[in-house]
């Protein structure tokens, strides 16, 4: 009974005053752990007296009266005897009236308690509570996360969530970051977190997707890297290294920065490897990416063979997969195209049929399956400069030297660079051709050879020279020239025959033969006779010339017909002979010293002084007269006295042309 009075009694004086609980909106840690409250003044105040304020460590624990305020107008209240940092904490309020009558209690509300934990792989991982589960009407439901590094003057806005969890990722080398959750209310208060901050460091290295291609700008023989960004957001820049082991060349800046052009190797001449690797802003740097190299091009031009060879490096770790190699031609300056396209296993190729005076340039370009990256090589061009033939080749001239050598003169044409002149010679005008000697190319109009295997007296020789090119190809061919033979026959009557062969040939036919005769009086050849082109036989009248030993030597010279096919005359000598007339003598039988016919000699022709010898002897075979000069007779002396008449015999001896020795014996009578 009693307690139904006190409830009743209870109930009649709550009715009497319309005094309301206040409604608590915003809880905020502060940055030293106090705690500040926010709420709005009750609807009806009528018999307010004071806010009271309670706080517990839980929801469900004991709630302590930690203050209370007069003051109605009062809305917010710091709590300084706390540290929210380190927990969180459970507030209400309520209002007692005039009559000490108490209200019923606010919205408990929680600070929130933040909670942040590096997970070490560069992210922040935040947890934290709501100050009232549900969230109050009023309240927004976003939760705005902000960022500030250990001294807590400058907030950064990082990002807003609905729910209470957030990963946030941490780009500092090291340093302390600390992060803070406001939520806003309908009031224009707002709850804010504790703060909770950590030392982060960052040993991530960067991920890279290594290069797509290493390739040469074929235009002006600079290699082109080319690579796909980073996927990790804080790439700084790549790392280029060049060569094995892998030197730094250069570094790129910016994570979107995916291209490199090296103007510093030559990857013409020798294959260049290069590698990439990612940074960030600490440094921190990726494994170097798999050796991409370039592409050597090898090539050979054979004239000879009409070919261009080629042969190349392979193109490795291309991603996706290695398809093949596409031949790319430009042939005068025309644009590139595809002439052949090969498969991975093949790394040469050969063209032919080139066309005479022209550039060629080829380029190799390795290609991947889907067609989308591709490799390329330097230029390689080649001038086509195909072997021509002279304009001509002309054997100026055969002319006999000696027994035993002829020399040839060659006329050719200089401007074109052969690689040598072949010379044949045969000793009949159909007859086998031997080639006897090759002369190189020197860029003269003129080559003279002599050819020493001739026996000059015995036949003519034929010779005609052909070109030949570099690839050993038979070019064009010259006329045929060949030597004079000159025969000749010692005939009675103090005549020499000569006969001889006719030389050929020349571009202005032969003018004239010239015959030319040494005799053992002047010793020189002496020009005795000029005949006719057509003319191949002299008779040589040499009687004026019996004092002489009958030795006589002949050679025919033929004098070329001036012509307008070249700009000279030639001549050439045929062979020399030796015709021997027979000596002859007639020895008087008798003379008289003291009459007209006074001295004893022998009339003589073609009668050598070598070996000449008259010797005179008496009845009693004593030597009276000795003498070797057959221009001196006996006069019939001995010792100054002329001899008594009577019969002497002389014992004449001499040497014919040919050396063999003549002796002559008989008697000579001298008479009064």
């Amino acid at each position: 009974m009693k307690k139904i009075i006190v409830i009743l009694l209870f109930f009649i004086t709550s009715q009497s005053f319309a005094l309301l609980p206040p409604v608590l909106r915003c809880i905020s840690v502060l940055n030293n752990g106090n705690i500040s409250l926010s709420w709005t003044i009750p609807s009806d105040i009528t018999g307010f007296d004071s806010y009271h304020i309670y706080r517990s460590t839980s929801l469900s624990g004991v709630f302590i009266k930690i203050d209370s305020i007069n003051n109605v107008n009062q809305t917010t209240y710091t709590d300084i005897n706390v540290n929210a940092n380190n927990q969180s904490f459970f507030y209400y309020i309520r209002c007692k009236s005039t009559l000490n009558v108490y209200t019923f209690t606010s919205d408990t509300l929680q600070s929130i308690h933040l909670t942040v934990i590096n997970t070490g792989s560069g992210l922040a991982n935040l947890t934290w509570n709501a100050i009232h589960t549900p969230l109050l009407p009023t309240t927004s439901a976003y939760y705005r996360i902000y960022r500030s590094n250990a001294l807590l003057i400058s907030w950064t806005f990082v990002d807003s969530v609905q729910n209470l969890q957030y990963n946030d990722t941490v780009k500092v080398c090291r340093d302390t970051v600390a992060y803070r959750i406001e939520v806003s209310d309908a009031s224009n208060c707002i709850s804010v977190s504790s703060v909770d901050k950590k030392l982060f460091e960052d040993h991530i290295a960067p991920l890279t997707n290594g290069m797509d291609t290493v390739s040469i700008n074929y235009n002006n023989g600079k290699v082109v890297l080319g690579w796909t960004p980073s996927p990790s957001l804080d790439t700084w820049g790549y790392i280029i290294c060049h060569g094995s082991p892998c030197i730094a060349l250069d570094t790129v800046f910016g994570r979107f920065n995916t291209s490199y052009i090296d103007s510093l190797f030559d990857p013409c001449s020798a294959t260049q490897t290069y590698r990439i690797a990612a940074f960030d802003s600490c440094y921190n740097t990726s494994l170097f990416s798999v050796n991409h190299k370039t592409i050597l091009l090898n090539g050979q031009l054979d004239i000879c063979a009409d070919e261009i060879s080629f042969n190349w490096t392979p193109y490795i770790n291309l991603d996706p997969v290695l398809e093949g190699y596409k031949i790319f031609m430009s042939i005068n300056g025309s644009a590139f195209s595809v002439i052949s396209t090969l498969n991975t296993a093949t790394l040469n190729y050969t063209f032919n049929n080139l066309v005479d005076s022209s550039n060629y340039c080829f380029y190799i370009q390795a290609f991947e399956n889907t067609g989308q990256k591709t490799s390329s090589s330097c230029q390689k061009c080649f001038t086509i400069r195909k072997q021509l033939n002279p304009e001509f080749i002309y054997l100026r001239t055969v002319s006999v030297v000696s027994s035993n050598q002829i020399e040839i003169k060659i006329y050719t044409d200089p401007t074109v660079a052969v690689s040598s002149y072949q010379i044949y010679k045969s000793n009949a005008p159909a007859g086998s051709f031997v080639k006897i000697a090759t002369l190189p190319f020197t860029g003269s109009s003129n080559y003279t050879y002599s050819d020493y295997s001739v026996s000059t007296s015995n036949s003519s020789y034929y010779y005609k020279v052909i070109s030949t090119d570099s690839c050993g190809n038979v070019g064009i061919t010259s006329n045929t020239a060949h030597t004079i033979l000159l025969t000749g026959e010692a005939l009675e009557g103090s005549t020499n025959k000569l006969t001889w062969t006719d030389y050929g040939d020349w571009a202005g036919n032969v003018n004239s033969y010239s015959i030319y005769r040494s005799t053992n009086v002047s010793f020189s050849f002496v020009k005795i006779a000029e005949v006719s082109s057509s003319t191949f036989l002299y008779l040589d009248d040499v009687q004026d010339f019996t004092t002489g030993n009958g030795k006589f030597k002949y050679c025919i010279k033929a004098d070329e017909q001036a012509n307008t096919v070249y700009n000279f005359v030639e001549e050439s000598n045929s062979n020399e002979i030796e015709l021997l007339q027979s000596p002859d003598m007639y020895i008087p039988n008798a003379f008289a010293p003291a009459g007209l016919n006074k001295v004893f000699k022998p009339v003589m022709a073609f009668v050598s002084n070598e070996n000449y010898m008259m010797q005179i002897y008496n009845r009693f075979g004593q030597l009276i007269f000795d003498n070797d000069n057959p221009e001196i007779g006996w006069d019939g002396t001995y010792k100054g006295e002329i001899v008594s008449t009577g019969v002497y015999v002389y014992l004449i001896r001499f040497s014919k042309p040919n050396h063999s020795i003549v002796q002559k014996k008989g008697i000579v009578t001298i008479v009064n």
